[in-house]
């Protein structure tokens, strides 16, 4: 009987299980769960939207929207759509989006103005910035999304004979070109040397392949964990009901409604040269921001190019590689597990997934989530301007 191990139920973890179970409907299947509030899959609501700036990026965002439609996600989601803010530096990017709409023979996003913000009752929308509708985007209940995707790989292992184990895994135990065992946080052994092994940790990907003594990726492939500090905004009934059918909005890809991110990237090395996952959310860096507003630390690994790595090891014959999400990737729960399938199978996948690939790519989707410094530094200028003074101060105030 073929068996596979899942490490991780995040989107890769989820997705990949989803579809293993799909392709191979008598393998054994067992997960590791990880989960974590520090893990970009843990959130309250995430987009599903099209738009990228090529065509080989927008074909799969377009795939995975037809899914999010499907009998297992449509229930989450509705498609509010969505007004996208460019400043003029940023127009490059709208005619980058539109020549790939054109390649697949979408309909190209129109130029509006300030007028598409007046169901917000709004005078404060800047008259010189350029505003467009994307009628087809749409907003996910992400919690109730996770937890239905985590109930269904638990009634897949279940039912395949496997188990869903609910202690995260700390380190891969191999033996000449194969991954023999995994030992578990909680001390226990998980024998794996006849399975195929999928590692989809997130943005833990670089840590447990050091700890476990095993080669990482390439520069520019390696995921680096990479931090945003995200907080809630509380709205009230009468609040949440405006907002609630009206269209989401984003000022160039940089913020949404009901949700407010630092764009302001950043490493952990602790003189390292491992990015360490670790909650920095109470850090004067953090407090300086939002006056204790505060309520996650994200982190996710990050890539030179924002492709994940979806590969097999080159040392290990069943250790198959899938993290880099690169903060972009949620709306793919529903696809991105069919090309680690693939990868399992034997079968090719785009080479921008590979563990090393021949052409150099340099699509960014989301440049300004690359990382701008490493924490350390960053807090120490932070106390410096002794910003984490305000941390007492009242919360932030809504709308």
């Amino acid at each position: 009987m073929d068996k596979f191990i899942v490490i991780g139920t995040g989107v890769f973890g989820l997705s990949a299980a989803y579809h293993i179970r799909q392709r191979w409907p008598t393998a054994q299947l067992s997960v590791i769960s990880q989960p974590s509030r520090l893990a970009p899959s843990d959130d309250i609501s995430k987009i599903v939207r099209v738009d990228y700036n090529n065509s080989e990026r927008m074909t799969e965002a377009v795939r995975a929207q037809e899914q999010w439609k499907g009998n297992n996600f449509s229930t989450l989601q509705r498609s509010i759509g969505r007004i996208v803010i460019y400043e003029q530096d940023d127009l490059a990017t709208l005619e980058k989006i539109n020549n790939a709409r054109d390649e697949l023979g979408l309909q190209r996003r129109q130029r509006g103005d300030s007028t598409l913000m007046q169901e917000f009752e709004t005078i404060m929308a800047p008259k010189s910035l350029t505003y467009i509708l994307a009628p087809d985007d749409s907003i996910v209940d992400w919690e109730t999304c996770m937890s239905d995707a985590r109930g269904r790989a638990k009634k897949a292992c279940t039912d395949s004979g496997g188990t869903f184990y609910e202690s995260g895994g700390a380190t891969i135990v191999k033996d000449g070109a194969r991954v023999t065992a995994l030992m578990l946080e909680n001390g226990e052994r998980i024998e794996a040397g006849s399975a195929q092994v999928v590692l989809a940790v997130g943005p833990w990907f670089a840590q447990m392949l050091a700890a476990s003594d095993i080669t990482l990726p390439p520069n520019g492939r390696t995921p680096v964990a990479t931090g945003l500090f995200s907080y809630a905004v509380q709205l009230n009934d009468e609040q949440a009901a405006f907002f609630r059918d009206r269209p989401m909005v984003s000022h160039s890809g940089k913020g949404s409604v009901g949700k407010l991110t630092w764009i302001h990237p950043f490493t952990n090395l602790h003189g390292s040269t491992i990015s360490l996952v670790e909650d920095l959310s109470e850090s004067a860096l953090a407090k300086s921001h939002m006056h204790k507003a505060i309520e996650w630390a994200r982190t996710d690994g990050v890539t030179e190019t924002q492709d994940p790595i979806i590969a097999r090891h080159p040392q290990f014959q069943n250790l198959v590689c899938a993290a880099g999400g690169s903060f972009n990737r949620a709306k793919d729960l529903p696809t991105i597990g069919s090309i680690v399938a693939d990868v399992l199978g034997g079968q090719d996948v785009s080479e921008r997934y590979s563990w090393e690939p021949e052409t150099r790519h340099s699509h960014r989707n989301h440049s300004h989530l690359v990382a701008r410094g490493d924490f350390a530094t960053m807090e120490k200028e932070a106390q410096q301007h002794g910003q984490d003074s305000v941390a007492d101060h009242s919360s932030l105030a809504v709308i």
